[in-house]
């Protein structure tokens, strides 16, 4: 297994969504598969985290209410993996996600299909 830059065998994963069903079903699932998984349901508690904390990977929706998950993923380190998760297929939305070094995946994606993601990047 490889080690990240935490030094444990699990990925750590910060997940920041606003709807607290499909952030709990897919914290649920990422544990299962061996993430170290920590939750936020808004952007100011997520860019709280992402400041004080180290983190593999960044999972964030891109509507966060007022806030915008785009500007979390703008303030991850380089080296993060990211991914933008969005009920929209907006093409703009898309581009500014991966210009930004991130992923994007429409939702209701299977939490599976983000935890395999994860597991590609290890």
């Amino acid at each position: 297994m490889p080690h990240w830059t935490n030094g444990s065998d699990r990925m750590r994963v910060l997940m920041v969504d606003d709807d607290e069903s499909y952030l709990s079903a897919c914290a649920m699932i990422l544990r299962a598969d061996c993430h170290d998984v920590v939750t936020c349901s808004d952007f100011n508690e997520g860019r709280r985290r992402l400041a004080a904390d180290h983190f593999d990977a960044l999972i964030a929706d891109v509507r966060l209410g007022a806030y915008n998950g785009l500007h979390l993923i703008a303030l991850a380190p380089p080296s993060m993996l990211k991914i933008a998760l969005t009920a929209f297929l907006d093409p703009v939305i898309c581009r500014d996600a991966e210009q930004a070094g991130a992923r994007f995946v429409v939702k209701p994606a299977d939490c599976a299909s983000v935890s395999a993601l994860l597991s590609q990047s290890s």
